[in-house]
């Protein structure tokens, strides 16, 4: 008769894990920059146009393509994009909430004690910085820069990556760090590790300056909906929307004297979790060789490629090593001691400081 195997302590990881997210993003509003004063806010433009169709299988012989959508556009006279968000830490003894697991709890709370004063945390953290610096969180609005200035501050001190230096970050991969993102890997690090209940808040922003002056379009994050009506092509994030029912006024008002064929939605922004995901954009250790980084997701999801990188069959996923903790913790080396460190524990604490409820997938 065969004997049934208990589970080691450094075998199990639980069936509920609940984590709060370590970085916590504001949503990111976009402005124009004026040639003098303060940046204004870009709105986002209801209206409607007229396109061609662009079915590789014709439904009809229709050519034109009319459609509702949505655009955000800067001011005519604008001198670039000015891009801002905040940022702020969870420590992370912290970042638990729930586990049904003691033992589990247990290692996993010596395991993000230990990771405090490592190595791992510090590569991490510098990762985090040069996802920053480079821009990778203004996404397509990337493509209208003729010069970028990012611009990190904590606590009254200032660091700032400018012009060429800016651009030449995301070529680098994660290496040759600037002073400027060590100085702010030492923030995060410093606000991972603290005794309040919050990290230091930390304020980013970005100005994209132009070519020309010049109404060109931005890109602000799009937003789905599931129950889209025909002939609405596109939805964009926007802060403080209008109401529905002034909306509906405006629809229903038929008098040719305040009749209007453009809408004012609201302020364009990038949304909290396109700027989180861009930040986090910093597993290399998914595959062997020189690869480019992929967002950190516990089986290394990537929406570009619709592939799962590390899913169980990898045994590199976030639900492999979570029953080796204790053999991770081992692996942590402590800051500035010159070993090269963990890929696995870098990974496994990512994961923790990219937050989530986590379960085996199992129902009674």
């Amino acid at each position: 008769m065969a004997t049934k195997k208990t589970a080691t302590t450094d075998e199990k990881k639980g069936s509920v894990l609940a984590v709060m997210r370590g970085i916590n993003v504001s949503d990111a509003p976009m402005y124009s920059i004026a040639q003098r004063g303060e940046p204004q806010p870009i709105a986002v433009m209801r209206h409607g146009i007229r396109g061609t169709q662009n079915l590789s299988k014709k439904k009809s012989d229709e050519v034109s393509n009319i459609q509702i959508t949505e655009t955000a556009k800067t001011s005519p006279d604008a001198l670039g994009l000015h891009v801002r968000f905040s940022l702020q830490t969870t420590p992370l003894r912290k970042l638990v909430t729930a586990c049904d697991q003691p033992e589990v709890r247990t290692n996993i709370d010596l395991f993000l004690q230990t990771a405090e004063n490592s190595e791992e945390l510090m590569e991490l953290c510098r990762r985090y910085a040069r996802r920053i610096f480079s821009g990778s969180f203004l996404w397509r609005n990337l493509t209208l820069a003729q010069n970028l200035n990012i611009e990190a501050t904590c606590e009254g001190k200032t660091v700032k990556v400018e012009g060429e230096q800016a651009f030449s970050l995301a070529e680098r991969g994660f290496a040759d760090y600037t002073e400027a993102e060590l100085t702010l890997a030492q923030w995060l690090q410093r606000s991972f590790v603290t005794e309040a209940s919050i990290g230091a808040g930390i304020e980013i922003t970005a100005q994209v300056r132009f070519a020309n002056t010049g109404a060109f379009e931005v890109y602000p994050s799009q937003v789905y909906v599931s129950n889209k009506p025909s002939g609405f092509a596109r939805p964009l994030y926007k802060l403080n929307p209008i109401s529905p029912a002034e909306l509906m006024r405006q629809r229903n008002d038929q008098d040719v004297q305040t009749f209007m064929d453009s809408l004012v939605m609201g302020q364009a922004a990038i949304r909290d979790q396109k700027v989180g995901n861009a930040i986090r954009t910093i597993d290399t250790w998914y595959a062997d060789g020189n690869v480019p980084p992929i967002a950190i997701e516990p089986n290394g999801a990537s929406l570009s490629a619709n592939v799962f990188y590390r899913d169980v069959k990898s045994g590199k996923s976030f639900f492999d090593l979570l029953p080796r903790i204790k053999t991770l913790t081992q692996q942590l080396h402590t800051h500035a001691s010159g070993v090269q460190p963990s890929p696995e524990a870098m990974f496994a604490l990512a994961v923790f400081i990219r937050g989530g409820v986590f379960g085996d997938g199992k129902s009674d």
